[in-house]
């Protein structure tokens, strides 16, 4: 899930990514538990809103102390700066970081990936036990590939399962492509499922490829237009029906207590509980 705060500014050096104002309908952390609440969803994560604040992440982690432990947080750093490793080690400091977004679909692409960043950022992850997100087109996921198989110890969760619809035919075979490396997995969000026809015919390979334990659901709500809260959490089950129960149990929940609240030194809710991604 996305959080906007009335009282931080939107930033001026943020990616020119929005695709709607959601911000303006009620993104707040007051609203957003309401959601939570009224769906029965006890627990999520809050993903650092790049579009919106860049890479200003004290929104995202004033709600998530705001929420008295319901959240995790999933920060983000700026790939193109000085030092992005340094930022990661503040961010990780001054925050409880669970999960830290590496972009790479704004002005500048994924450079980071081949020239160096991209490694030493990984390597300062994987040292302060924090998942890696990285954020990343189709064309960019062999490069993903062949960075995170040098990283053998990285916990990756790969955002929007690198956004296979935006790629040319065959992308869907480089997200394929990943599940031989044991330590990736991918987040299968709304952005991912609320397309036309049946949304199985997404997720059904990707369990055949990953298996279930590798795969998690996340909401991007309410960045994501067009489908209420409720909806999404009934595409997911819908989307994940053909798995049996451990299985649906695992992309639904509690795939997301191993790579969020496990190793962060957050305790995981109780496990009786709904969570969202």
């Amino acid at each position: 899930m996305h959080v906007a705060c009335p009282a931080i500014d939107a930033s001026a050096d943020a990616p020119p990514l929005a695709t709607s104002r959601w911000w303006l309908e009620g993104g707040d952390e007051p609203t957003l538990a309401a959601t939570l609440d009224r769906a029965a969803v006890h627990f999520a994560v809050v993903v650092q809103a790049v579009g919106l604040y860049g890479y200003d992440c004290r929104c995202a982690a004033n709600a998530v102390a705001a929420g008295g432990g319901r959240y995790a947080f999933v920060g983000a750093v700026d790939m193109a700066a000085r030092d992005p490793v340094a930022e990661l080690e503040h961010l990780a400091a001054s925050t409880p970081l669970a999960g830290i977004r590496l972009f790479g679909v704004a002005d500048g692409g994924a450079a980071w990936l081949t020239d160096g960043r991209g490694r030493a950022v990984c390597h300062a992850a994987q040292a302060l036990g924090t998942v890696a997100v990285p954020t990343v087109l189709p064309h960019d996921l062999p490069g993903l590939q062949a960075l995170v198989e040098d990283e053998p110890d990285l916990v990756v969760a790969l955002e929007h399962c690198g956004f296979p619809d935006l790629g040319p035919p065959g992308a869907f075979d480089r997200v394929l492509a990943l599940s031989q490396v044991p330590s990736v997995y991918l987040k299968v969000t709304s952005h991912n499922l609320d397309v036309p026809g049946d949304p199985a015919r997404f997720v059904d390979p990707l369990v055949e490829a990953f298996g279930a334990a590798r795969l998690c659901w996340g909401s991007d709500f309410p960045q994501h237009q067009g489908l209420g809260y409720p909806e999404m959490v009934s595409l997911a089950r819908r989307a994940a029906r053909h798995l049996d129960e451990p299985g649906r149990d695992a992309f639904l929940a509690h795939n997301s207590l191993r790579l969020w609240w496990g190793g962060t030194g957050v305790s995981p809710p109780g496990e009786e509980h709904a969570r969202e991604r």
